[in-house]
């Protein structure tokens, strides 16, 4: 039997096969990729160790050593790095950069990622007739009927096998991009889905089922219990209760899975932003009972590999356009805007997305999240790039009428970032940072000595103390306003103020309106964390 030891940088192959009715596959997968074409982060000018071109030198390595490869995605291409902005804000190219890489590497099928939605479905289905392979979709069907938006499936064939793909895309959809695919797409659970066509796909012919799902192991969902809203992260439930799936390869949840096995099926996962490439490798064998598989696997992570000529030669004309727009000055400030410290103190530059919301939408209140902590700008010119660095996701702004109890509820499910100050570590990892929502408005403190859901303290409004009954216009993101991130108390509240521009287009708007932005323009310092020790700790790098 034939088996392939990979490294980083070197892939080669060892056979010892004597088993003529023994055939090996290797099945590739790659996720969340988010338009890291080129080793190059836009947000800070400066290389990075991960991108498709670097997978591409190991796909290709594969290839060379491989008779028999399958490759394929997990959704989550066409929006993330500024690259991908770029398209979909200013200047399409005649083929869509991310598009036109796949193209070349040959993928065999991809996911949608909840993210393709989030500039529209007519731009995702332009982006998309450019592509030379399926891009399948087995649970969103079109909204009122039962007809499938995309295949739910496809069947490729490798020696004397047929392989089966099928994907699945996150109900999570219909939460965070509503107002993109309401009365146009609706997203059906993901095992129910499965349990329909995964038999299908074997009356077809498959001797072989690989599912690349965007969508993460599970249970539950970020979103709690919406209405209407299927389970966001069902994949380890679908190799548990649909039969016959012989390898899945998740997305979504940015982690790296190097195979784990539920049940009889292999689950990997390749990370995000292209930096690792998953792998399976299949022994199958036919059998007078049918086809018996084995599948083994893993993850290769992308520092170290050079990036592919070939990828690097066709989007560099994107990437160089992409630039250029980025370095336009479009401010200056006296000021230096950091956002190391803003999710353990009151900061300026969380403030400014704050206050922009607050000025556009009129608002009581308004909450933010800083995406990144590694981000700055200034003293001296302000560029787009210092902007779209700082507010990475193509949200858009909405206002809705809250009760002081969601008001409190919303900074209670903010506080679940930290752990309480008796743990070892402060940070609580399973929740990811753009959760942790600061609110401009109102004066607050969040005793991390306190119990979860017991934290918030002197919450009060012009100096009164926030009462339960009292009603508050709040500006936040289409994905707050609809509950994601786990802040359902949110969703269904009334919406007073809609808008399609997005929040970084506001920024840019409000900073190019004026001679000098200070920070004393925007800044308000209505919150702390306590106690002093606590932040104290953070300060010093605890987590």
């Amino acid at each position: 039997m034939k088996r392939l030891v990979f490294t980083a940088a070197l892939t080669t192959s060892l056979l010892a096969c004597s088993e003529p009715a023994v055939s090996r596959l290797v099945i590739l997968g790659t996720t969340d990729v988010h338009g890291h074409l080129l080793p190059y982060e836009y947000a800070t000018d400066e290389p990075v160790q991960n991108s498709l071109a670097q997978v591409a030198t190991l796909i290709d390595s594969v290839r060379r050593v491989e008779d028999h490869v399958v490759l394929v995605d997990s959704g989550d291409l066409l929006q993330g790095a500024s690259l991908n902005e770029y398209q979909a804000r200013v200047e399409r190219d005649p083929v869509h950069p991310v598009i036109a890489a796949m193209n070349w590497l040959q993928y065999d099928a991809a996911a949608l990622g909840n993210h393709e939605f989030n500039y529209g479905i007519d731009f995702l289905e332009s982006a998309l007739a450019d592509a030379e392979f399926p891009f399948l979709a087995a649970n969103i069907v079109v909204a009122g009927t039962d007809s499938l938006m995309l295949p739910p499936y496809t069947i490729v064939e490798r020696g004397d096998y047929r392989i089966g793909i099928i994907s699945f895309t996150t109900p999570g959809v219909l939460v965070w991009d509503r107002s993109n695919v309401e009365g146009r797409l609706s997203f059906q659970d993901i095992v129910e889905a499965g349990a329909r066509w995964v038999p299908r796909m074997r009356d077809a012919g498959a001797d072989i089922i690989v599912v690349a799902a965007h969508s993460g192991l599970g249970p539950g969902s970020s979103y709690g219990d919406v209405d209407g809203v299927p389970e966001e992260n069902a994949l380890a439930r679908l190799a548990i209760e649909v039969p016959g799936i012989d390898v899945i390869f998740a997305g979504h949840t940015a982690e790296a899975i190097a195979g784990e096995r539920v049940g009889g099926t292999l689950i990997l996962q390749a990370g995000r932003h292209a930096d690792h490439l998953a792998y399976a490798e299949l022994t199958v064998r036919r059998t007078s009972e049918g086809v018996e598989v084995s599948a083994d696997g893993g993850v290769i992570p992308t520092p170290g590999v050079l990036p592919h000529p070939v990828i690097v030669d066709r989007v560099s004309s994107a990437h160089d356009r992409t630039i250029a727009w980025l370095g336009e000055p479009i401010g200056t400030t006296p000021d230096r805007w950091s956002a190391e410290s803003a999710r353990r103190e009151d900061t300026a530059i969380a403030d400014l997305v704050a206050h922009v919301q607050a000025e556009v939408t009129g608002a009581d209140l308004s909450a933010a999240a800083v995406f990144r902590t590694d981000v700055g700008f200034g003293p001296g010119p302000i560029t787009r790039r210092d902007i779209l660095g700082l507010y990475v996701y193509p949200n858009t702004l909405r206002a809705i009428r809250v009760s002081g109890a969601q008001v409190r509820s919303f900074l209670e499910r903010s506080a679940a970032y930290y752990r309480g100050v008796e743990e070892e570590t402060l940070i609580n990892d399973s929740v990811p940072g753009y959760n942790f929502d600061i609110l401009q408005g109102v004066d607050y403190a969040l005793d991390l000595r306190r119990d979860l859901g017991d934290r918030v303290v002197d919450l009060q409004y012009r100096g009164i103390p926030v009462a339960a009954s009292d009603s508050f216009v709040l500006a936040l993101n289409n994905y707050r306003q609809t509950g994601g991130g786990g802040f359902s108390m949110l969703a269904g509240a009334p919406v007073v103020y809609s808008d399609e521009t997005d929040i970084a287009s506001r920024i840019i708007d409000y900073v190019s309106a004026r001679d000098t932005l200070r920070s004393s323009d925007v800044f308000e310092r209505n919150w702390e964390l306590r106690p002093p020790e606590a932040v104290r700790r953070l300060r010093e790098g605890s987590r």
